[in-house]
């Protein structure tokens, strides 16, 4: 039976609530509170992607199974006692073992993902502090895990040979590979991230102008050029879409073939096994087979042609300029030419 939601917006509430979740090891309500702040008192709000509230989620799941594991008597860390060194110590173990949870891996956590594990934590703490249960943020003095490796290393661009063999593979007369060429080709020329695909409907498509509407991080509209041909051939896939999608549909992609989700939106996870088992087939390195690599070659390719990150930051949806450096940096064609004249 689902408990009522407590009336935050009630100071004495909100503080009854917060101090019982954390006190009984109440994970659902201490979920809920950190859910009901990001959606309604945190800076963001409503545009809190839902990617950041699974990452919170786990990271928050995490952290009470090393405070509190389940089953104890009692807590090794009282949540509502926490210092920034029991912060830190959590951290440091999170990043050693991979997660104390029951189905964490046995392997470490990459610097980035125990980084946002942290950021959930910090949430939960803000939450608190905002329904009067602490005093301060300790996780708030614990800096994030850094990872040495250029951010350009950690996910390279995918290579444009690589690329033209995957978009090779596909067969554009049948509607399958017509729909990944599509989804392939808005993240490997135009930039898409993969969320921003599955996100689609069929009315942000302007295919008499070419242009697209697409939604980003934390719901930021913005209008993306399409290159002729790409236009032409989502135009041609509006036709095929119509005799596959389910009534009452609006996703400008769906699923195709036998399925149970036939017809229905294709979702991001989809596109990230078929891209992956594409790859595979190929022989390609694994650090390519995620489709943010197809999103750092459109931001190459068009660095490489411009020379204007003002122009890289605009299709990309970067907020500020600066996110768009690692472009500059990405493009390695510079460098190898100049690496070849030496051995003239």
């Amino acid at each position: 039976m689902l408990k009522p939601l407590p009336n935050y917006e009630d100071p004495g509430k909100r503080r009854l609530a917060a101090v019982r979740a954390a006190s009984e090891r109440d994970l659902e309500g201490l979920i809920q509170l950190l859910t009901y702040y990001l959606l309604y008192k945190s800076r963001k709000r409503a545009r809190t992607s839902p990617k950041t509230y699974a990452l919170y989620g786990l990271g928050v799941r995490d952290f009470l199974a090393w405070a509190w594991p389940e089953g104890a008597p009692g807590p090794r860390v009282p949540i509502l006692k926490a210092t920034a060194d029991d912060i830190d110590r959590w951290l440091s173990e999170l990043l050693e073992t991979g997660g104390h949870l029951e189905n964490a891996r046995s392997t470490p956590l990459s610097p980035a993902t125990a980084a946002a594990y942290l950021a959930g934590v910090r949430a939960l703490y803000r939450a608190l502090a905002w329904a009067g249960a602490v005093g301060k943020n300790p996780a708030a003095e614990v800096p994030p895990p850094r990872d040495p490796t250029p951010r350009g290393e950690r996910r390279p661009a995918m290579p444009l040979a690589l690329y033209k063999r995957l978009l090779a593979t596909l067969d554009p007369g049948k509607a399958e590979g017509l729909r990944d060429r599509l989804v392939y080709r808005l993240m490997g020329d135009v930039g898409l991230r993969v969320a921003e695909v599955e996100g689609l409907d069929v009315e942000d498509l302007d295919p008499h102008e070419g242009e697209l509407r697409v939604r980003g991080k934390g719901q930021k509209v913005r209008t993306v050029p399409l290159p002729p041909d790409l236009a032409a051939e989502l135009a041609g896939w509006l036709r095929i879409r119509s005799a596959h999608a389910v009534p009452g549909e609006k996703a400008l992609f769906v699923n195709l073939g036998g399925r149970r989700e036939t017809g229905k939106r294709l979702r991001a996870w989809t596109i990230r096994k078929r891209l992956a088992a594409r790859l595979r087939a190929l022989g390609a390195p694994e650090r390519y087979h995620g489709p943010h690599s197809l999103r750092h070659l459109a931001g190459t390719r068009l660095y490489r042609a411009t020379g204007d990150l003002y122009l890289v930051a605009a299709l990309l949806g970067h907020s500020d300029v600066s996110t768009s450096q690692v472009y500059a940096k990405m493009d390695r064609s510079r460098l190898k030419e100049a690496v070849r004249q030496l051995s003239g």
